[in-house]
């Protein structure tokens, strides 16, 4: 008996600690469509579920870990969104897809789902009163009818103002205010420069949650630099102030290394690539456990490099009979990232399919990988195309995109027999002249 309490315990701690919550509902109109699970778990949005509505458009996914944050349902080409705030609770909600664009959600249950959304309600109609009403209300004198009518439209949306016992919805108001912060003087970038130190390093997770940490962290370089026009000064002072970032969130912790992400993300590698550098040299030079997030900014950064050894990259399904990039043996391999969707693409692959008749002839070959998010189109845009051609229809969470550092399309790598860089280009015509 004894030992079955205790098996108990532990099965019954296991589950806490692996706690996992369902959004359901359902989706008008968007009948046996994929619909993909976002959340933020860093510096940016990780894709976590993808679920395919039933034929009246119902759905049910499970957030598969523990999680306070934003969640976002969008569809295959994320020009459709809803956004979702959770404290780890169930979620139920219906809405409407017209246009290409979700409408109208709803919430039936999730206490903190239901109090966001009463919340960006009010966001919506205070920003009519705040910037749009005193412009109309001036061609107005006091005695006129439509100006009393506005005055009572601005008293019933002060009301509205949902007032939150709610944690998460509580520090969402109080970091979005931060975020979008009206900053007008030295003076006050300096006050709330300091403001956001505080939440980076004394914050919880909220803040990885609520996806403001990367927006706070440029808000803080960018307020550091606040009037300055030089740019060796600007470069200079930005340096120590990641310096300082890193010091004070500790670059060991996930928290530090969040940050981390987040000024790999935020800096144009343009401007900033120098410095970026060394940031990059003091990851490899962690001991600890570190982030995947900036495991995979590391990798990505370290495929620039002639000479390193690619990510492998691992078939779903077998293709021509290859499991994986590495499974292709030729004398020299082309990785080309491309989309049925992407105009430069479409241009390109004429060109891409000319070179290849020699490129195979002398031993090479081809793995074409696709950031297509529609089977339909990704077929027909493959056809006349006799390389290998792969697409897991995940448009930029395909695999391969983040560890290769992948920001457009076409991006062409050319590796040779064991899978090592020889040049990265974005026009086949570049490999041409190599």
């Amino acid at each position: 008996m004894k030992n079955l309490v205790s098996f108990l315990a532990v099965v019954f701690f296991t589950l806490s600690v692996n706690a996992q919550f369902t959004i359901s509902g359902q989706i008008k109109n968007f009948a046996d469509s994929n619909l993909m699970v976002r959340i933020f778990k860093g510096a940016d949005e990780q894709l976590v579920n993808k679920v395919k509505t039933d034929a009246n458009g119902k759905f049910s996914v499970n957030i598969p870990e523990k999680y306070s944050g934003l969640v976002h349902l969008t569809d295959h080409s994320r020009q459709a969104s809803i956004e979702v705030l959770t404290n780890n609770e169930n979620v139920s909600l219906s809405a409407t897809y017209q246009n290409g664009q979700f409408f109208k959600p709803e919430f039936s249950q999730g206490k903190t789902a239901m109090g966001f959304d009463s919340y960006q309600t009010y966001q919506s109609y205070n920003d009519l009163r705040v910037n749009v009403f005193p412009i109309i209300k001036a061609l107005y004198t006091t005695e006129d009818e439509f100006f009393k009518a506005l005055t009572k439209e601005e008293d019933r949306i002060v009301k509205m103002s949902p007032a939150s016992d709610l944690p998460l919805l509580k520090y969402y108001t109080q970091v979005n205010e931060l975020a979008n912060a009206n900053v007008n003087s030295k003076n006050e970038a300096d006050i709330y420069k300091n403001k956001i130190l505080h939440r980076l390093v004394n914050d919880n997770n909220f803040l990885e949650g609520t996806g403001f940490l990367s927006k706070l962290v440029l808000d803080y370089l960018r307020y550091s630099i606040f009037g300055a026009t030089d740019q060796n000064s600007i470069n200079t002072t930005v340096e120590k102030e990641i310096d300082f970032l890193l010091e004070k969130t500790d670059i060991e912790t996930p928290r530090g290394q969040n940050v981390l992400s987040a000024v790999f993300m935020v800096l144009p590698k343009e401007q900033f690539g120098s410095m970026l550098t060394k940031y990059y040299s003091k990851v490899d030079a962690l001991t600890c456990e570190i982030t995947d997030e900036l495991r995979t900014s590391v990798s990505a950064h370290n495929m620039t490099k002639p000479g390193s050894v690619v990510p492998n990259i691992v078939f779903d399904k077998p293709v021509k009979g290859y499991k994986s990039l590495y499974d292709v043996k030729a004398d020299k391999k082309i990785v080309f990232f491309w989309a049925s969707w992407c105009p430069a693409c479409r241009d390109e692959l004429p060109f891409v399919k000319e070179y290849y008749e020699n490129f195979k002839k002398e031993g090479g070959e081809i793995i074409a990988i696709s950031l297509d998010y529609e089977d339909a189109a990704f077929k027909e845009a493959i056809k006349g195309y006799d390389w290998i051609n792969y697409t897991e229809l995940l448009q930029w969470e395909t695999q391969g995109v983040s560890a290769y550092g992948v920001t457009s399309t076409p991006t062409l790598f050319l590796i040779d027999k064991d899978n090592k860089l020889i040049k990265q280009v974005d026009h086949i015509s570049k490999l041409v002249e190599l």
